[in-house]
């Protein structure tokens, strides 16, 4: 006899190895299920790294922003004269200071707190914007109005690292 081997219970047939072939389909299946998860996870720990060193920009930026509008808060205020960071009104036409400037200059004042995590120290200009008389006012050429002086505040930091960037503004006015 060929091809059958009987036993007690009848015939056996002889077995091709479906099982084996069945088991590794279903092995490899597992193997780029548990792969496709180790991406995944991989790819949602850089997102959630690239959002922390997102908000530490921000929080650099708002924190350099701030010391910029404390300036604007002394009494007597510095030079507009475009050093230290202080900016006079620009002439028509040119592209705001905070566009064409050396951000990484010396003469562009830093953060004076320490702040962890960041790559450089965050900095900030003030830009003079225009003097504009108030309601039921009048500006003589001789006198100016300087509770109606408007001032931008530009603040940049980066992250952890030098790629993420942060910019802010606000717009004052000193009362």
């Amino acid at each position: 006899m060929t091809g059958s081997v009987s036993n007690a219970f009848g015939s056996v047939h002889r077995q091709d190895g479906v099982v084996l072939v069945i088991a590794l389909i279903m092995l490899v299946i597992t193997t780029l299920l548990a792969l496709s998860a180790a991406q995944v996870t991989g790819l949602n720990e850089r997102m959630a790294g690239h959002s922390r060193d997102r908000d530490r920009a921000f929080q650099a930026a708002e924190a350099a922003l701030r010391e910029g509008e404390r300036v604007l808060q002394l009494a007597v205020l510095p030079a507009f004269d475009g050093s230290g960071g202080h900016y006079p009104v620009p002439t028509p036409g040119d592209s705001p200071r905070w566009k064409t400037i050396s951000w990484t200059g010396s003469a562009i004042p830093s953060y004076g707190g320490s702040i962890v995590g960041v790559a450089a120290p965050p900095r900030y200009i003030v830009e003079e914007i225009a003097t504009i008389a108030g309601v039921g006012e009048s500006l003589d050429a001789t006198e100016t109005a300087a509770s109606n002086t408007f001032y931008r505040v530009t603040a940049r930091a980066v992250g952890g690292q030098d790629g993420t960037l942060a910019v802010l503004q606000t717009t004052y006015r000193r009362r």
